[in-house]
């Protein structure tokens, strides 16, 4: 096997102290003299994607890749190993939010942060998500939580707090009276059409930093978590986003969010519609999300019991697989 570790040098973490990483990694490897590692540092936003391929392609063994950084690099890897079978996938999490691990439990990110871990750590299969030519492991919305990740990206980089910055945002968009929009929703061949402020596809339950509405969603189940978000006048919707965000949507007035499984979800609207795909933003009229099955093997770090995730910070039962 050999490693290949990716590094964001603007990832929250690192903060373009670049070095000191390089030099963790190879005193680490310096322990372990049999064992092969290169180390690609990222230019700008999506570059590593066609390296990382190259890279891969060119291997008759098994490459790991190292994602050191955030959302956004995790991104950006499991789109260059998605058809590639001899390619495995570490995420450390050294980003601002760090979405996908949050579902293992914000008291287990730190075992993801042990190279030892990393190097080492057996893998297990995990589902991912195609919308278009694009791939995401976490979820994809249309709407107003599309709209308050953009602009809470914004926000967040001149020193709001992350979820603080999204959460003003999606209230700003309510409160201007941008938050219906009509949809045409096919869920499995299912047709829902209507005003929806937010549609929610889900593979795993977690985005910012403790935000969590998508309580039902495992990365390792066969199945997307689909939440629709209805429309309301603005007091009640600003008045149900905590609610939301926290993954009480069963506690909110009956129908205002509906919850649906599905292996594909098509979406469509007359208007142009914002979207997201694991934070990264797209815009058009049309676009589909589709379920990929065990398609990357993902490093899990043994100390980990999956059976048991996600235990949802102070509500351990909630979210559990089968509750």
């Amino acid at each position: 096997m050999k490693h290949l570790f990716i590094i964001n040098p603007v990832a929250k973490r690192i903060k373009g102290k670049v070095r000191p990483v390089k030099g963790k990694i190879s005193a680490f490897f310096r322990e372990y003299p049999g064992m092969e590692y290169d180390v690609y540092v990222t230019e700008w936003c999506r570059d590593s994607i066609a390296f990382i391929h190259r890279y891969i392609a060119d291997k008759d063994e098994t490459v790991r890749v190292h994602a050191i950084g955030g959302t956004g690099l995790l991104f950006e890897v499991i789109n260059s190993v998605v058809d590639l079978p001899n390619a495995e996938v570490a995420s450390h999490p050294y980003g601002k939010a760090n979405s996908f691990i949050r579902y293992f439990g914000a008291e287990n990110e730190k075992l993801f942060l042990s190279l030892k871990n990393q190097v080492f750590g057996k893998t297990v299969p995990m589902d991912i998500v195609r919308s278009g030519n694009n791939y995401g492991i976490c979820y994809g919305m249309a709407g107003i939580e599309a709209y308050a990740n953009a602009l809470g990206d914004t926000w967040n980089e001149k020193g709001i707090p992350v979820d603080i910055s999204y959460s003003l945002a999606g209230i700003l968009f309510i409160m201007n009276g941008k938050a219906a929009q009509h949809y045409n929703i096919e869920i499995d061949g299912r047709c829902i059409n209507g005003n929806f402020g937010s549609v929610m596809i889900a593979n795993a339950p977690c985005y910012g930093l403790n935000m969590f509405p998508a309580i039902d969603a495992h990365p390792d189940d066969g199945k997307l978590d689909v939440y629709l978000f209805r429309n309301a006048s603005k007091a009640t919707l600003i008045k149900c986003v905590p609610a939301y965000t926290k993954g009480n949507y069963r506690r909110l007035r009956p129908g205002l969010v509906s919850h649906y499984t599905a292996g594909k979800v098509k979406l469509s609207s007359d208007s142009m519609m914002c979207m997201s795909l694991d934070g990264e933003r797209f815009y058009g009229t049309s676009t589909e999300y589709e379920i990929k099955p065990k398609a990357i093997n993902f490093v899990c770090p043994g100390q980990i019991d999956l059976a048991q995730l996600p235990r949802i910070y102070r509500r351990p039962q909630e979210g559990l697989r089968g509750v």
